[in-house]
């Protein structure tokens, strides 16, 4: 490996004169292929010039012009978005390696997974193929810059003939995602084009990605958005070496990131894979400094630590993030009357940059340097990208300890298990479930249970999702404060999910067959009850709410037991769903289950337990002000399950708000701020009228609505809000100073009531997930029969995952509360109880809430005969 680095950096250092020329966008010396104009002539204007963006339909048309024109570039349209855009890659290199791609592809596929490649066998492969470069921009659909440069890129690699260009491309595949979202370029920059010559503010207000916004490269271990499944796709069918992730950053920040990254890495990441890492990025300084482009800046801000924005990493490829500075308004100059940014040089930030004013052509042209450094030091040193790759793999396939995760068959919620099961599958993990029962680290398994074996290609990935994260204690300085990291700090999908994974470090031997696809468990639904009995669901898993929209859709009456009940030899838990045993509700029992695997049960007879009946078509609401993520992420999951809701309008206080739900939920981010003065009418058009603020008026008919029987949901942030409308009875506990307490995104300590209609379905000890939230003491628990549901415990050890300064103050303090407020009900979550989508085991019980607040509560004789 040193002799391989010793090669990289001479490479390095002697193409430094040719970076000079690679690293501008200067094409003087082009030779334009025919048919494929120049990119100004094409748009009309100067690519990166002041307040000029190209949108993403021209853009595709022009991509398809260039392919069309060359013998260099590929056109592929991948799949389509979440709003039904192209969603494209274009394929550059020579006609040689295009000619001969399928084999170099397959080369790279035998490299990623070397088992039974013998080293001479590595050797001759590396020496054949070439390595791949995977670029993609514009995941953040305001970071314009970036995608606007891939349009000169694609230009110049199709038709310019120097000796730089052909070098890159007789030795390198370039893979080039121009848009990784597609929806937020169409959104962003044609709003952008339509306001131009108006007063109102100039960027799209809302979301960029119909569900995630800014959170959409937050997904890239849970996969739930079609664009982080397209990105993996590529990924896995052509295992490039490198991967670019070009992003934009604040105005004042550095003009440009590269790694070396800040501290830590993960330890599940390959260290040779951290070398070329920091390699990569000081060969992108160094081709900046070459080219006069001042104020790069390396090993800060950014680690490289969560999977969830950087896969690629645990797949053999380096992430290489660039951050460019941004400008104003997106597109138009940032002007400062002094020098813009740092101008303190440091060992980490050799030239400050010296000018006051920063511009889109700007960053048009550090992002393009970025990108030619980082593509020609590769292609200076194919065999060794090649060989390493091989070498990563190799380390992988090799490992003796851990030696496995086991998956136990039968589990509490098998929509938990089958979630894990296409996670680790999407990520191209193996997954082998065994035939017979089995004994392992001296636990019995029974059969139908499932094994990841570590030693394998991607090993990395499965642990790094299934173990328990120890981040380390870092500080700024000594004795002071934490230095706080990019992102979360855990991510171990049993707490997350609610399901059981057992860590073997010793070998053992099972039979197992390797799973091809993932299928919901065999289920086989119970003969239908007599009419003195009912169907059954158990409230254990967080995919029944599935069972619930599809059983409100049609009508069908639905009711939960509120106490344990036996019947038979079998106990059921409080929260049981309990359905009429007639036609219909068999037929959409029966479907569901066979969808999800979580099977459906009958009782003989109904018992005589107090419980409720849902109302019938429940109507939630969900406050969503714009370029809100919680709320967005939270769409997602009612849409996946179907659920009834609608996102609150302005117009929908012009009548009582009961009038339209039975339900409102306010996610993090939510404020009384947001509510009452909303988006100002002047800055928009008239289509986003929705997002106005209601005024101290509608305040006061929020707080109408709960008294006179709404139920009320509020997490994270959205607690003070709902605490300060009604005056609930709970205040904050936590420090302020981060020296003394702090939690950036981690997995937490909790005892839970699951008795309460709330926690029905929970286990005991279900961890909070906590990103720098709030903890609560109940001042009066007489005041609206305020009672807790989850609490940290009054002592011992509060983090379970992840990073934790001061659990201590955690102590007896409330998570979740519910109240009786007036004729309504309310429930607060002083964590983010939806966050991301990522704690779904602890979303239950917003689900919980929304259904239980409205439902129709009943004696046990009323509920004996079902509501008759």
């Amino acid at each position: 490996m040193r002799a391989s680095l010793r090669k990289l950096a001479i490479s390095i250092a002697a193409m430094i004169t040719l970076v000079a020329s690679a690293g501008t966008v200067s094409i003087a010396g082009a030779s334009a292929a025919a048919g494929i104009p120049r990119p100004d002539d094409y748009f009309g204007f100067h690519i990166g010039s002041d307040g000029n963006l190209a949108t993403w339909d021209k853009m595709l048309s022009y991509f398809q012009l260039v392919a069309k024109g060359s013998d260099r570039v590929g056109y592929e349209k991948v799949g389509d978005t979440t709003l039904g855009y192209p969603y494209v890659m274009l394929t550059i290199s020579s006609k040689k390696n295009l000619a001969n791609l399928d084999r170099l592809v397959a080369i790279n596929a035998r490299l990623a997974d070397p088992r039974g490649l013998s080293q001479a066998e590595a050797q001759r492969l590396a020496a054949q193929g070439k390595p791949f470069y995977y670029v993609q921009a514009g995941i953040h659909a305001t970071e314009v810059g970036n995608s606007q440069a891939m349009i000169e890129i694609a230009h110049r690699l199709a038709t310019e003939n120097s000796p730089t260009i052909n070098k890159i491309l007789d030795n390198a595949v370039i893979l080039m995602v121009p848009s990784q979202n597609p929806d937020g370029l169409h959104l962003v920059n044609d709003y952008f084009n339509a306001t131009a010559g108006t007063n109102y503010n100039r960027t799209y207000p809302d979301l960029y990605q119909k569900y995630t916004g800014h959170d959409d490269n937050r997904d890239w271990f849970m996969f739930t958005q079609v664009e982080s499944r397209l990105m993996v796709s590529i990924q896995n069918k052509y295992h490039p070496q490198v991967f670019q992730d070009a992003h934009q950053a604040g105005q004042g920040s550095a003009r440009m990131f590269t790694p070396p990254y800040l501290s830590p890495s993960d330890p599940n990441i390959d260290p040779i894979t951290v070398q070329q890492t920091n390699a990569l990025g000081m060969a992108m300084q160094r081709g900046m400094t070459a080219a006069g482009l001042k104020g790069g800046q390396w090993g800060t801000t950014y680690d490289y630590w969560t999977p969830s924005r950087q896969y690629q990493v645990y797949h053999g490829a380096v992430r290489m993030l660039t951050e460019a500075a941004s400008v104003s308004d997106l597109a138009y100059p940032y002007t400062r009357p002094t020098p813009i940014g740092d101008q303190q040089a440091d060992t980490n930030f050799i030239e400050p940059y010296d000018k006051t004013t920063w511009t889109l052509r700007q960053i048009l042209d550090y992002t393009s340097s970025t990108f030619y450094s980082g593509v020609e030091s590769m292609a200076s040193d194919p065999y060794n990208w090649l060989y390493n790759f091989y070498q990563v793999g190799q380390r992988a396939v090799t490992k003796t300890s851990p030696y496995a995760y086991v998956i136990p068959a039968n589990q509490r919620d098998p929509q938990a298990v089958r979630d894990v099961l296409d996670i680790l599958h999407t990520g191209a993990v193996e997954i082998r479930q065994a035939r017979s029962a089995f004994t392992a680290g001296g636990k019995d398994y029974p059969a139908g249970s499932y094994v990841v074996y570590l030693a394998q290609p991607y090993g990395s990935f499965a642990k790094t999702l299934l173990e328990v994260q120890h981040y380390p204690q870092l500080e700024e300085y000594p004795g002071g404060p934490p230095q706080e990291p990019y992102d979360v700090t855990a991510q171990t999908l049993p707490m997350l999910l609610g399901f059981t994974a057992d860590l073997v470090k010793e070998k053992f031997s099972a039979d197992t067959t390797l799973l091809r696809d993932i299928r919901p468990a065999p289920v086989t639904m119970p003969a239908p009850p007599s009419a003195a009995g009912a169907y059954t669901l158990g409230p254990e898993s967080y995919g029944v709410y599935q069972f619930v929209s599809d059983l409100q859709k049609q009508g069908v009456p639905t009711f939960r037991a509120a106490g344990k009940f036996t019947d038979g030899d079998r106990e059921f838990p409080a929260g049981t769903f309990v359905i009429p045993p007639t036609g219909q509700a068999r037929q959409i029992l029966q479907a569901r289950s066979a969808s999800t695997g979580i099977p459906v049960s009958a009782i003989s007879k109904v018992p005589g337990v107090d419980g409720v009946q849902l109302k019938p078509g429940t109507r939630i609401g969900l406050y969503k002000p714009p370029n809100n993520m919680p709320s967005g992420w939270l769409m997602w999951m009612f849409d996946q399950y179907q659920v009834n809701y609608q996102v609150i309008k302005a117009q929908d206080y012009e009548g009582d708000l009961s009038d339209k739900y039975d339900a409102i939920l306010l996610p993090d981010g939510v404020s009384k701020s947001k509510i009452v003065n909303g988006l100002a009418a002047a800055s928009y058009p008239a289509e986003w009228s929705w997002a106005h603020g209601v005024g101290e008026a509608g305040w006061a008919k929020l707080r109408d609505f709960v008294t006179n029987g709404g139920t009320l949901v509020a997490y994270g942030s959205a607690t003070t809000t709902a605490q300060s409308l009604l005056d609930l009875p709970i205040e904050p506990v936590l420090p302020d100073e981060e020296e003394v307490f702090y939690s950036p995104g981690s997995l937490l300590s909790q005892e839970i009531d699951t008795d309460d209609p709330v926690a029905w379905g929970m286990t005991a000890d279900n961890p909070v997930w906590f990103v720098e939230n709030e903890a609560y003491r109940v001042t009066d628990p007489d005041k609206y029969d305020a009672k807790v549901v989850g609490k940290y415990p009054d002592s011992g050890e509060q983090l379970q995952s992840g990073w934790l300064i001061g659990g201590e103050h955690l102590n007896g303090a409330a998570n979740s509360v519910a109240f009786n407020v007036g004729k309504g009900y309310v429930v607060t979550f002083g964590n983010e109880a939806g966050y991301r989508t990522w704690n779904r085991a602890e979303q239950k019980m917003v689900f919980n809430s929304l259904y239980y607040g409205p439902s129709e509560k009943l004696d046990a004789d009323r509920f004996a005969r079902l509501g008759g």
